[in-house]
């Protein structure tokens, strides 16, 4: 994965684990190791996604073996989305964790097939929506920049990102309900 990718992973993990870890804490059963595995490794394929040339995309150099090894997943993955391409790559040996990565795109909470049901997939889902970059920001300031970002896709897919937008609200407070100190 690109080093920038690794950080978004990485600070995604920080905060679902702390979630996890204050939900567990409360007698709820969670698996914060799988919450943990399942974030370092959700945008495993996010390379699929992006439509500049390899090259030109990451803040730090990337050798030619790893820009090769990102081409081909690319190519391989051509027209999928990340989550998917994600799910595909790990199904077959980490089939629980390939269900989380490809239940965390944003519209997943629209989608009765691809929308998170246990607390581990909730808190993949949600502690991706919070993670702008490599930094933990308030879910308003992550999702304006992210319907910034995705302006145009957005409205080729006619979603509504205010009806989205709610119900992640509604998940941060289930979360937030479920790790409350008792």
């Amino acid at each position: 994965m690109p080093k920038h990718i690794i950080r978004h992973c990485q600070a995604t993990a920080g905060l679902a684990v702390e979630l996890a870890e204050k939900i567990a804490a409360n007698g709820i059963e969670v698996n914060v190791d799988f919450v943990h595995r399942a974030c370092l490794l959700h945008d495993i394929m996010r390379v699929c996604d992006f439509k500049k040339p390899l090259e030109h995309i990451f803040d730090s150099p990337a050798d030619a073996e790893d820009l090769q090894k990102w081409r081909e997943l690319s190519e391989r993955y051509k027209g999928i989305r990340h989550e998917q391409a994600g799910y595909e790559f790990l199904k077959d040996k980490y089939p629980e964790i390939a269900l989380a990565i490809k239940k965390h795109a944003y519209n997943a909470l629209l989608e009765k097939e691809n929308c998170p049901q246990t607390i581990e997939e909730k808190l993949v889902y949600y502690a991706d929506k919070r993670a702008m970059h490599d930094k933990i920001v308030p879910l308003a300031e992550r999702l304006e920049e992210g319907h910034r970002r995705n302006e145009q896709k957005n409205c080729q897919n006619k979603l509504n990102v205010q009806y989205v937008d709610s119900l992640i609200f509604e998940l941060e407070k289930e979360l937030f309900q479920l790790a409350a100190e008792r």
